[in-house]
């Protein structure tokens, strides 16, 4: 398949035909509700620094509070429309479509094996987040760094050990750096990482050392690297009193199943089936059983801690949005459940691993029998992301509320379950007062507090109601705007149900 020019010319027309794909899904979806928290934060200039001027899209309680709070994460400066952040999304997805497809075998003339690349461009777990404006595949390129130095003349030099480390622990630090956490923390990582490689460098070039052997064994050793990150930080996840990974301390049995959960979302749903890589992994699964040796130990150790940190902060992530919202935790995985695509980071590293190793030599048929088998499966995921698309109920709002909007106006309040509500507010802002040169402000209500918030003479010019929000709006108070059904209709907590628009009377 890697070989023979007849059969890459199918896999360069799959892999045009996921580049198209990807385009129309960006054209034809609404942007992700992330992305329009941080279209808003790098617009909005009432407040300096980087703010979310209406406030943080994680609260806790049953509405939101006046002001502007900061915004923790990376958020590139030329990323100040939808069509910038969709672009930059799907450029960066093409970079490391191309990059997986880089052929270092020494056996073959062909540069390129688009056969890596047109899977992952036909990934629907891919095409969900670059047609939202997501940065999954900028993150992807950032961690591909650590495997730069992979190339075709590997060896168990130390110093070239030396420069995977480097590179390695600068990605990390980078990838840190662009979620938001503080400098202390990235650098402390950077530094910690360097630290332990040089420790286990010296460990294995002593010769006489009895456990030499388990030292190069990648999977004993990315299973150990694994555990000690697990049991880390879930100590010091007990301990903490504020951030996302409280919630350990607080609700540490919910985690735990969370954790479960998040392990089969991330590596199971979203990067074997997902991804569409089970088949890549089934060819290679005996030879990756049995390779041993330096190289393979440290970019095992690799993929496998920074996966084990995306489970993690996953588990804790649902865990302390299911305390925030006040709703049971199978409800929060359901509505969250997406942040498996999180385990796209390893991508590169992961291919660069799978493409180490000799795979099994199939027959003819099974060539193209599995790979085209993993996308038969996934292709209802990828029609629907494609033709369908996302489609938000609050970008529906927005728009309205726009069209209605007067220049006198200046509040809004929406009425809606805690649940991604304040990411729902900043959808509607995107299309009310992106800038925030109007002044408009918005306000998030629980519904069983909104009538306290609305007797407490706080003004409003325009109410919306939310889908599934339980509230009776008084007609002598507000005049129906309009209403209508979610635009596309996903049991299970996700979207479904009527929104309304009311303006204040007269």
């Amino acid at each position: 398949m890697e070989d023979d020019g007849g059969r890459r010319r199918p896999w360069l027309a799959l892999f045009l035909l996921g580049l198209a794909l990807h385009a129309y899904a960006a054209y034809n979806s609404d942007l992700g509700l992330d992305a329009h928290v941080r279209l808003n934060v790098i617009n909005d200039n009432s407040a300096d620094g980087a703010d979310a001027p209406w406030g943080s899209p994680r609260i806790s309680g049953d509405a939101s509070q006046p002001g502007a709070s900061a915004f923790d994460g990376y958020i590139p400066p030329w990323n100040t429309s939808e069509f910038l952040m969709k672009t930059t999304a799907v450029l960066a997805l093409v970079v490391v479509a191309l990059l997986v497809s880089i052929n270092s075998s020494q056996s073959t003339t062909y540069r390129l094996d688009l056969t890596w690349g047109a899977l992952l461009l036909l990934s629907p777990v891919l095409m969900f987040s670059t047609s939202r404006g997501y940065d999954e595949a900028s993150l992807a390129l950032l961690m591909g760094l650590g495997v730069a130095g992979f190339g075709r003349k590997v060896s168990d030099e130390r110093a070239q050990l030396r420069m995977h480390s480097v590179l390695m622990a600068t990605s990390l630090l980078f990838v840190l750096g662009w979620k938001g956490f503080n400098i202390l923390t990235c650098f402390s990582v950077w530094f910690a990482a360097l630290a332990l490689a040089e420790g286990w460098m010296a460990m294995i070039h002593r010769q006489s050392s009895p456990s030499s052997s388990w030292l190069v064994h990648p999977w004993k050793m990315g299973a150990f690297a694994s555990a000690c990150l697990f049991f880390g930080v879930f100590i010091v996840g007990l301990f903490s009193s504020s951030g996302t990974f409280s919630a350990i301390g607080e609700r540490p049995v919910h985690f735990l199943v969370a954790t479960v959960f998040a392990l089969i979302d991330t590596v199971v749903l979203y990067l074997l089936l997902g991804c569409l890589l089970w088949p890549m992994v089934i060819r290679r699964w005996r030879s990756l059983s049995e390779v041993r040796g330096p190289v393979h130990t440290m970019l095992v150790v690799y993929i496998f801690t920074v996966l084990t940190g995306v489970v993690l902060y996953i588990a804790a992530l649902w865990t302390f949005e299911s305390s925030l919202w006040g709703v049971g935790l199978p409800e929060t995985m359901i509505v969250l459940g997406n942040n498996g695509r999180y385990a796209t980071l390893v991508l590169i590293p992961l291919v660069v691993l799978l493409k180490s190793v000799e795979p099994a030599k199939p027959t003819e048929p099974m060539r193209w029998i599995a790979p085209l088998t993993a996308v038969a499966m996934v292709l209802p995921f990828l029609v629907f992301t494609t033709f369908v698309g996302h489609q938000v109920w609050s970008e529906d709002v927005g728009e309205r509320l726009a069209e209605v909007w007067q220049e006198e106006d200046r509040t809004f309040l929406l009425v809606a379950p805690e649940s991604l509500a304040m990411h729902h507010l900043y959808a509607m802002k995107t299309h009310v007062d992106l800038d925030g040169s109007k002044g408009v402000v918005g306000h998030w209500v629980a519904p069983e507090s909104a009538s306290d918030r609305l007797d407490a003479e706080l003004e409003v010019d325009y109410l919306i109601v939310g889908p599934n929000a339980e509230f009776s709006v008084s007609d002598e108070d507000w005049v129906l705007v309009d209403s209508s059904q979610v635009p596309v209709n996903i049991p299970g907590g996700i979207q479904s149900g009527v929104w309304s628009l009311y303006s204040a009377a007269a």
